[in-house]
């Protein structure tokens, strides 16, 4: 639903309470269950607070062993996860988590360095969002987590002349086959099942990582680069200071 919600916090930061936002709320998925971790009384207020005015369904813990006990019992939709907590902290909570759950995780936190996004991520965060932020990019990004954790069954995609095929782990061009690096086809390959949607840098680092890949400070990039090189410079776009993205839907198999 969209309008004001006069009541809802519009930016959320550590240790303080919030403005008011008077914004367009985008629209959320109808009765979402969602599990809101976080020990700020305030900005836990003002997450919850926001998403019952949507008409979700809000769990809230104040500490880690609360959380991790809500989110193994409840059956949810998305949890909203802050790092820094009393009793167990927010990465051991995400580990344990993953081990029993695949329910999409965004971690909001104060914590900026590039090492705490990719670590949280490579455990298996679906997104992260630092504090200071606005509860309206929250929802954007809760919206945009549970539409990916809806089963994607395509096979491959068509974007302009470019085939992806991602059980093959194959890609063409004009119809004649682009050899690519393992590393090279993982970004792509994100790219390409988050088409229209800026990815960050962290997701694309964490993604590489996992095939392998040694951190090195400018790897996307790198890799970006050969990409369209290889397959045109106009397939892969840059957002200056968000991300990279593949632009609109043209055709899924």
């Amino acid at each position: 639903m969209s309008g004001e919600f006069p009541r809802a916090a519009d930016r959320v930061r550590p240790g303080a309470a919030a403005g008011y936002d008077r914004g367009i709320m985008p629209t959320l998925p109808s009765s979402l269950r969602v599990l809101v971790i976080e020990d700020d009384a305030a900005s836990r207020q003002a997450i919850s607070e926001a998403l019952r005015e949507s008409l979700h369904t809000v769990f809230e813990a104040a500490d880690g062993p609360a959380g991790l006990a809500i989110a193994l019992k409840e059956p949810l939709d998305a949890v909203v996860l802050d790092l820094k907590l009393p009793r167990m902290d927010g990465i051991h909570l995400l580990r344990k988590l993953r081990e029993a759950k695949d329910v999409p995780v965004i971690v909001v936190s104060a914590r900026r360095t590039t090492d705490d996004r990719v670590e949280a991520l490579e455990l298996g965060a679906d997104d992260y969002l630092t504090k200071p932020f606005a509860i309206r990019e929250l929802l954007a990004r809760l919206r945009a987590v549970v539409r990916r954790s809806a089963p994607d069954t395509a096979t491959e995609v068509t974007i302009g002349d470019v085939v992806v095929k991602f059980d093959a782990m194959a890609v063409s061009r004009a119809g004649a086959r682009i050899p690519l690096t393992a590393t090279e086809f993982a970004i792509l390959a994100h790219l390409a099942r988050r088409r229209g949607e800026v990815v960050p840098r962290d997701v694309l680092e964490a993604a590489i990582r996992q095939e392998g890949s040694a951190h090195v400070s400018n790897v996307v990039d790198v890799i970006i680069l050969r990409l369209r090189r290889k397959l045109g410079r106009d397939l892969i776009k840059t957002r200056r200071g968000q991300g990279f993205l593949i632009e609109g839907q043209d055709g899924r198999g």
